[in-house]
């Protein structure tokens, strides 16, 4: 899906890793990532958005929860970070990044709200009266007050399966009202997801009912006498679409696949942002029909459709076709279909450059800087955040390896 563009605006990157991967520095199965290029884009994308008015917290999980990008993101100017799950908050705030949000798309787990107070976020986002009241509960304990966002459903609202959750448009008003009277929170405002999504037939970003719906209960609630601000738009995140959500009354948006160049947008149209990850594996063995690529990190979803093959570095790439395997699939291997498969070289570098979801993979993630010049690498790791040593198996505490 962005191999074509990758290889015309970030050739380094492709050059550095077949590199890397063919001197042994970095294994099969992984994701490499510009850490130059991912801090370039951090920083047009937070200028974009402070340009709009909009509040930007970075959405790390399209990178593996990676510390080391993170950390890149936040001195470019995203500061804080909003966490998809809780697994997520605790790794980054064990490495210092500041929570900006928690909650949205995976709600806090009940034991697990007192240290969700403790990391101080800006906002928490319930999905209804009961996680409000629990949270409640929490905070007054510790003598503070936490800000609050409502997820509110519309009747013609788009949602992902199995993220389907929050308060109906009709009961919005009554239960906001009840939250605004719990000791130790404070409704600020209103969230949802996705409110923009891709529209393949025009080729372009278009907001969903999800963000009406949005502006309507944020008028309903202030005309209920309820003072909320905070007009929460996550999902398709990017330089491009920031004045439309801020023209629809957003304050807050969450950057993630634009932070490595990869939102669809960027598939077809030359954005500010440049590509700064790719997937990059070896040929594990070839049959009469096709060759097979060592995976493991291939997103079901990624759409992936040519991965380039290199016999050694510097070598000119043999074209692959991708064929995606059904996603019930385990993907042990990723097929790739060419003219000779027999002929294609075993051990060979095979580099994919797709839209991906590192922390739901089963893969490494090598942080590489220097990629214009001398490559380093910063560090490989887990799929989920997790610093790996040598040998390629967890160190024993992430936090004490920067």
């Amino acid at each position: 899906m962005f191999i074509d563009v990758t290889l015309r605006r970030n050739p380094e990157l492709v050059g550095a890793a077949v590199d890397l991967h063919q001197a042994g520095r970095i294994p099969s199965n992984c994701y490499v990532v510009d850490l130059d290029a991912v801090s370039r884009n951090a920083a047009l994308v937070a200028r974009s958005a402070a340009s709009h008015g909009l509040t930007p917290y970075q959405m790390t999980k399209q990178f593996g929860r990676n510390p080391i990008v993170a950390r890149a993101v936040a001195a470019a100017g995203i500061e804080k970070v909003v966490a998809v799950d809780f697994e997520e908050a605790r790794l980054l705030h064990s490495h210092g990044l500041r929570i900006g949000h928690l909650g949205h798309l995976v709600q806090v787990p009940r034991d697990e709200v007192g240290l969700a107070l403790d990391m101080e976020p800006d906002f928490i986002t319930v999905f209804g009266l009961a996680q409000a009241a629990r949270l409640s509960a929490a905070a007054v304990e510790r003598g503070l007050v936490q800000d609050v966002t409502l997820r509110v459903v519309g009747p013609d609202d788009t949602f992902y399966a199995a993220q389907r959750g929050g308060v109906p448009v009709h009961e919005a008003v009554e239960v906001a009202t009840r939250i605004r009277d719990l000791p130790g929170v404070r409704l600020r405002g209103v969230t949802s997801f996705p409110v923009v999504l891709w529209d393949e037939s025009v080729g372009a970003f278009a907001p969903t009912a999800n963000l009406s719906t949005l502006g309507a209960v944020s008028q309903a609630l202030r005309a209920a006498g309820i003072d909320v601000d905070v007009l929460n738009a996550p999902s398709a995140c990017c330089t491009a679409t920031f004045g439309m959500k801020a023209a629809a009354g957003a304050t807050h948006v969450e950057p993630g696949s634009c932070l490595t160049g990869q939102t669809p947008l960027h598939a077809v149209s030359d954005e500010p942002e440049l590509p700064a990850m790719i997937y990059v594996s070896e040929v594990s063995h070839t049959t009469a029909d096709a060759a097979y690529a060592i995976a493991g990190g291939l997103y079901p979803r990624c759409k992936s459709r040519t991965a380039l093959v290199y016999d050694e570095a510097g070598a000119t790439p043999l074209v692959a076709q991708v064929e995606l395997d059904p996603a019930e699939a385990i993907d042990y291997y990723g097929t790739l279909r060419t003219d000779d498969p027999p002929s294609v070289r075993v051990g060979s570098t095979v580099v994919y450059a797709f839209r991906a979801q590192v922390f739901v993979s089963r893969c490494f993630v090598a942080v590489v800087s220097g990629v214009q010049g001398t490559p380093t690498v910063e560090g490989i790791f887990t799929s989920t955040g997790f610093r790996l040593g040598p040998d390629l198996l967890p160190l024993s505490n992430g936090r004490t390896h920067p």
